[in-house]
């Protein structure tokens, strides 16, 4: 295997076979070409024992999937920058690196970050506490100067409408040079997710049901199916779908449809050129705008995709 398991053979099946041991899919990070990368998660119910598990796999088939890092460090984020290079992030300031041969793995700051985003040409970006973000120029992680205290909990942008932040105390920013330009919303809900449209509408997914549609600096609260958490919001096609712990829904009018697919908690949707990549509770999922595919995590003599 590769990376760093603290236990051997049997210790890793009889963990990965306890019950109290949950697998769940954390991101799928798009690399281009219809190739993506999975993390999963295996953990106990404290969090005290984790195995982290990547795969990359072509076109969403397991026939294909190849297994890149087993490590029991305590991954939580995961993205691919425009050459395919891998970025995941290890609670909480460490990036591990791979280019496609070997990992690297490097302590970044001090700061606890939540979420390490690839995919903007401009160099990879992490943010998290106490309104800390970094920036990868060249190989050094140069820091962004902060505006506030609050925790960012989500990052995204677009080419052409620049890269926006989410979290706390509804806390939606926008890079500004070496600093952040605030959105002055004047709401305090909790902020998990945040997507930059290509027509520049920006959309935050939040506590409590929160769904907010911000278009020249105007928000229109969308209404939820439920008013459960939600977690992550992607447009694919024109169209907004909405994750939050009971699925994944679709944005129509002012409020948002469920879809009826078994997805579980949404925590993370992802886009490329052709489909919509999902995180649910324990599998990834692929969706091409008319059928869905999963893909789950198993063990048997070895961790393998189904």
């Amino acid at each position: 295997m590769i990376g760093k398991l603290k236990m051997d053979k049997e210790e890793l099946e009889e963990f990965v076979e306890d019950e109290d041991t949950s697998i769940e899919c954390l991101q799928v990070a798009p690399m281009g070409n219809g190739k993506v990368a999975i993390l999963f998660l295996l953990a106990d119910s404290d969090y005290d024992t984790t195995v982290s598990v990547i795969f990359v796999v072509d076109d969403f088939n397991p026939k294909t999937a190849k297994g890149v890092l087993f490590t029991s460090e305590w991954l939580t984020s995961l993205s691919a920058s425009p050459s395919g290079e891998l970025f995941a992030l290890e609670a909480t300031i460490w990036i591990w690196r791979y280019g496609g041969k070997q990992w690297t793995r490097d302590q970044v700051g001090t700061e606890s970050f939540r979420q390490a985003w690839a995919a903007d040409p401009g160099g990879a970006m992490m943010v998290g506490s106490s309104g800390g973000a970094v920036r990868l120029v060249g190989d050094d992680w140069r820091p962004i100067t902060p505006i506030t205290q609050a925790e960012y909990l989500d990052i995204h942008g677009d080419a052409k409408h620049g890269i926006w932040v989410c979290g706390k105390s509804g806390s939606v920013h926008k890079l500004a040079g070496s600093t952040w330009q605030p959105l002055e919303l004047h709401r305090q809900e909790l902020f998990y997710g945040i997507d930059v449209a290509s027509d520049g509408t920006i959309r935050v997914a939040g506590e409590d049901g929160t769904c907010l549609r911000i278009a020249n600096e105007e928000a229109v609260e969308i209404e939820p199916a439920d008013a459960t958490t939600h977690l992550a919001v992607r447009t694919y096609n024109g169209k907004a779908y909405w994750g939050d712990e009971g699925g994944i829904g679709v944005e129509k009018g002012n409020a948002i449809v469920p879809l009826e697919v078994e997805t579980g908690t949404v925590s993370d949707i992802r886009i490329d050129g052709d489909y919509l990549y999902v995180a649910g509770s324990d599998s990834a999922w692929r969706f091409d705008g008319k059928k869905w595919k999963s893909l789950s995590l198993e063990y048997d003599n070895g961790f393998k995709l189904a």
